[in-house]
């Protein structure tokens, strides 16, 4: 039993934990764009045009219906859906640390060395970085957590109702569901069949109903980002083992990474081997999945509160004369001689893009996208509209109809089959613009907005200019023929001192009545 002085320790240690990560958060302060695809949906939600980002279109262009109907609440009681998302997300990241100590004390660990997990998670950058960035990472992150503790502690309907919100999180949440399934019925005794298909029942019923209003409403089995970011194949998964080998190097390493996986694959101990397991699924399914076009390796953290858990199981393994009865000192040995070398003599950081487009977005890049959403916002004529990549601030601003050149929120370019997928910028991969140019948008926003110092040459082709070959790759069928040319004029207007917006406008005679 333990006794009250080490529990006011553990308290006060989580209290200081929580404190030294919400400065961590605050030295980020970072929101993500996609974020604003959420709040664009649940804004129209709120003013009663549904779960869509065009009012009109049913396309599901967003991955996490549960984040979305939790913005839709607070909204609905007059809070700022932005600050809304962050507060909640903040809120979501810090209540993790304590429900990963949970985990880790279930897997094992004593009680002071089961707080390595939660510190884990809190001095982890890319962890702070998203936790108030407007997205569901920290609660989708929080769910596995607390869905395997519950598991591991034997809480029926905690884990299958913390399972139900996983699934509805995130596409990946059905792992939690299938791998907590199994194991329940690997543990079940004779004769528990009717309450294993209880547990499913009431673990995936959510699901199952989202699915059925997803065809009746959406017209598809599956999410419209599926179709606009997965190119499958070889490429894509090659693509997702360098995303994941990117977060090792700038992170904890391959090789502390790779150890802890062995380690409680060796143990023969149910509960590290379910998380073990549940940990290396969402990897591969990472990898499957091609990694992601944003910055921070938002995917790569969400299962960090299951290797947080392993590792201080680990070390409280290690310590204790039992394992080293066992003979298996060598194993525990090896293994934390290989954390402790991963961490002083490992590979260095070398993925210092993700850091520097995370300062990019945060310091240029959001405020300049928001500032052209309310630009167009009290400038553009009614019944306006916006070919843009990317598509949250701009859109979520402008209140404008927004066709998305990545096909996220469009089903003909989501659709597309181009050859060579998997192979470039994640997520940016399908366009289609003599498309768009026949949908004629009254405003062609292109080269990822492009905002100068000074207006450009009106005269020059193309008007924009592409230094970025990723971007280019996306937009050059705009020019595969003149429509562009013939149908649209450039145009440079000033959003503040120095700041110029240029961008190609639909000329009068070419638009719809």
């Amino acid at each position: 039993m333990v006794q009250p002085p080490v529990n006011r320790l553990i308290a006060g240690a989580l209290v200081a934990l929580i404190a030294l990560h919400l400065l961590h958060v605050l030295r980020y302060n970072f929101v993500s764009d996609d974020a604003f695809i959420s709040l664009r949906y649940a804004a129209n939600l709120l003013a009663g045009h549904g779960l869509v980002f065009n009012p009109g279109e049913r396309v599901e262009g967003f991955t996490s219906p549960l984040w979305i109907l939790l913005l839709a609440g607070f909204g609905a009681c007059g809070l700022d859906l932005l600050e809304a998302a962050r507060a909640l997300g903040l809120l979501c990241s810090v209540l993790a640390l304590p429900t990963t100590y949970w985990l880790a004390r279930q897997c094992g660990a004593a009680p002071p060395i089961a707080l390595i997990a939660p510190a884990l998670l809190a001095f982890n950058g890319s962890w702070a970085c998203w936790a108030a960035a407007g997205m569901e990472t920290a609660l989708f992150g929080g769910l596995i957590a607390a869905a395997f503790a519950a598991a591991l502690a034997g809480g029926f309907w905690t884990s299958a109702s913390l399972a139900a919100a996983a699934t509805l999180a995130r596409p990946e949440g059905l792992l939690v569901l299938l791998v907590l399934a199994f194991h329940r019925l690997l543990r079940a005794k004779r004769g528990a069949g009717r309450s294993c298909l209880l547990w499913l029942f009431v673990g995936g019923g959510p699901y199952a109903l989202f699915l059925g209003f997803r065809r009746w409403y959406y017209g598809d089995w599956l999410p419209n980002t599926y179709y606009a970011k997965t190119g499958r194949g070889w490429a894509q998964i090659q693509r997702g083992l360098g995303y994941l080998s990117d977060y090792a190097a700038d992170h904890e390493g391959l090789l502390l990474l790779v150890g802890l996986a062995i380690f409680a694959l060796l143990r023969r101990t149910a509960g590290l081997r379910l998380v073990a397991v549940g940990w290396l699924l969402f990897w591969l399914a990472i990898a499957g999945m091609g990694g992601d076009g944003l910055p921070m390796y938002r995917f790569a953290v969400a299962p960090l509160p299951l290797f947080a858990a392993l590792a201080a199981a680990l070390v409280s393994d290690w310590g204790r004369p039992s394992l080293l009865a066992a003979g298996k000192s060598g194993v525990a040995l090896a293994v934390v001689l290989g954390c402790a070398w991963a961490y002083t003599h490992g590979s260095p950081p070398r993925c210092t893009s993700h850091y520097s487009a995370y300062q990019f977005q945060q310091q240029v890049e959001i405020p300049r996208w928001t500032r052209v959403g309310q630009w167009f916002a009290a400038s553009a004529p009614a019944g306006a509209s916006i070919a843009v990549v990317p598509i949250g601030a701009v859109a979520y601003y402008s209140k404008l109809e927004v066709r998305d050149m990545l096909g996220l929120t469009d089903r003909h370019i989501a659709r597309r089959n181009l050859s060579g997928l998997g192979r470039g910028w994640a997520g940016h991969e399908k366009h289609d613009g003599q498309y768009i140019l026949r949908r004629r948008p009254t405003y062609l926003l292109l080269g990822n907005v492009d905002v100068t110092e000074q207006p450009r040459d009106p005269r020059k082709r193309p008007f924009i200019p592409y230094d970025n070959p990723h971007i280019w790759a996306r937009e050059q069928d705009l020019f595969a023929s003149e429509l562009i040319f013939e149908r649209y004029q450039p145009r440079s207007v000033q959003l503040a001192p120095g700041q110029y917006l240029n961008f190609y406008e639909l000329k009068p005679e070419f638009r719809q009545p």
